[in-house]
């Protein structure tokens, strides 16, 4: 695409699937969790304990696939599950106190040597702009959206629903 050319929908997609890969393959070199444990992990860490279907929603992951993946937590330690109190019949899943460092660390590491690595062509005050845009960005979507889901779930305005 050429840079002056709109952006289209797909090219937005298409976008957002290179980022994902991009930190996915990041976070799968820097820990011995899979990158979605370790976003179910800050998922808990951030928003306290939740049903599967909270997690689902927040990470865009399947609920099947975050309820694989609780059990698999809740196996190492590293996960609580108990009733939640609000409804019996539900179960939430709670961060373990001794994981919390290292769903932390997974949350504060830092993204931007990963970006210089896929913009090897770019000069660097380019990749400046595009990380500072990036930033922009994400803090306008935290702003315009503070409560919402991932964002994967969409409606016609565009907003999570």
């Amino acid at each position: 695409m050429p840079p002056n050319s709109p952006m289209s929908l797909a090219d937005l997609h298409h976008l957002g699937r290179r980022l994902t890969a991009t930190a996915t393959s990041a976070m799968k070199d820097a820990s011995d969790l899979g990158p979605t444990e370790l976003l179910v992990l800050e998922c808990l860490y951030t928003a306290g304990p939740q049903p599967v279907g909270a997690i689902a929603q927040r990470t865009g992951f399947a609920q099947s696939r975050v309820s694989t993946v609780v059990a698999a937590l809740n196996k190492r330690g590293l996960v609580e599950l108990g009733a939640d109190p609000a409804d019996r019949r539900r179960t939430v899943a709670k961060i373990a106190e001794h994981a919390r460092g290292q769903a932390r660390e997974a949350r504060s590491r830092d993204a931007e040597p990963t970006l210089r690595q896929l913009l090897p062509g770019l000069p660097d005050a380019e990749v400046d702009t595009v990380i500072a845009a990036l930033k922009t960005l994400n803090s306008a979507l935290d702003q315009a959206w503070p409560d919402a889901s991932s964002g994967t779930d969409l409606q016609s305005n565009g907003r999570p629903r």
